[in-house]
């Protein structure tokens, strides 16, 4: 059995973590426990695998992670200094966002290629250079996992690597032995009425007719239920990739299951982007009418797209 406990350490300075404002650390000493084990001994691993079921909190401690790495204040990270908030705010020069093809919604070799040269390159505000790759499991195919493999064996000074996941099976073994992997525990705490609302808007993508999909979403009127609503049909639409490829799901198998029946895995991974996306636009109080027929728009054009 592979011990995903093997570790690649650089040097660091002495400075303490700062968990202080962060609340997804509230309820799990034990992710805590492991985040300082991991910066004991003024050391850094290189690599990092983040799994989670709940895609929202391995988001959020990619984030943690990343604000750490560039900080510069004592205690890691301050939350407070310009290299933070670049941070929090996904505008940092030195933290890259792989991002996936249009069409085929994976990373590409030549995009990896990319990274690979990039790597060698020194950063440029901070004293580190982080690239963070999001579903790893299911948009890193084996040919480009085994291109990154010389990276994470021999990785430049100075680089981490953040590859967020729902099951970290779906990578290679040889690149999961190059990694430390930090497993989130904890499912999905949702409300029902979130979560009934969420099932109509999925079977609404699917129904022929979009005034199914249009009630749904006419809904969608309160902030926070909106938000929550989108956070579930991330996970349904994850499922749908899960249940193709014979991983546990995280929702409704059911569901699951009659949504793949019409959606591809390609077309999942379109309506995982754009729910993030429409996710983002609601804290900058975007009006809830126009997100609610983008929605409508873009679920509809992915789905029944000739």
């Amino acid at each position: 059995m592979i011990r995903y406990f093997v570790l690649y350490y650089k040097r660091l300075g002495g400075d303490r973590l700062n968990f202080e404002g962060f609340d997804f650390f509230e309820n799990d000493e034990n992710l805590k426990q492991r985040i300082e084990s991991l910066y004991s001994q003024n050391r850094q691993p290189h690599a990092i695998v983040i799994e989670g079921a709940v895609e929202q909190r391995c988001e959020k401690l990619a984030t943690f992670l990343t604000m750490r790495a560039v900080c510069r204040a004592e205690n890691k990270p301050c939350g407070k200094c310009e290299q933070c908030i670049k941070a929090r705010e996904q505008a940092h020069p030195d933290i890259y966002y792989a991002q996936p093809e249009k069409k085929s919604q994976i990373y590409s070799i030549e995009q990896m290629r990319s990274i690979i040269e990039n790597a060698s390159i020194r950063p440029n505000e901070a004293d580190i250079k982080i690239f963070v790759f999001r579903s790893a499991e299911k948009r890193l195919t084996p040919v480009v996992q085994n291109s990154f493999l010389k990276l994470l064996e021999e990785p430049p000074q100075n680089c981490l690597f953040l590859l967020l996941c729902q099951n970290s099976r779906g990578l290679l073994n040889t690149v999961l032995s190059r990694c430390t992997v930090i497993k989130i525990k904890g499912e999905p705490n949702f409300y029902e009425d979130s979560l009934d609302l969420a099932v109509e808007v999925a079977e609404g993508t699917i129904a022929p007719s979009e005034w199914q999909l249009l009630a749904a979403l006419s809904q969608f009127s309160d902030r926070k239920k909106a938000d929550e609503t989108l956070a579930i049909l991330t996970e349904i639409f994850r499922d749908c990739i899960a249940v193709v490829n014979g991983i546990d799901t995280i929702m409704n198998k059911q569901l699951a299951e009659k949504l793949s029946k019409r959606i591809t895995t390609g077309m999942a991974l379109q309506l995982v982007e754009v729910t993030e996306i429409a996710r983002r636009k609601i804290p900058q109080n975007v009006n809830m009418e126009l997100l609610s027929a983008f929605l409508c728009g873009e679920y509809r054009r992915i789905i029944w797209q000739r």
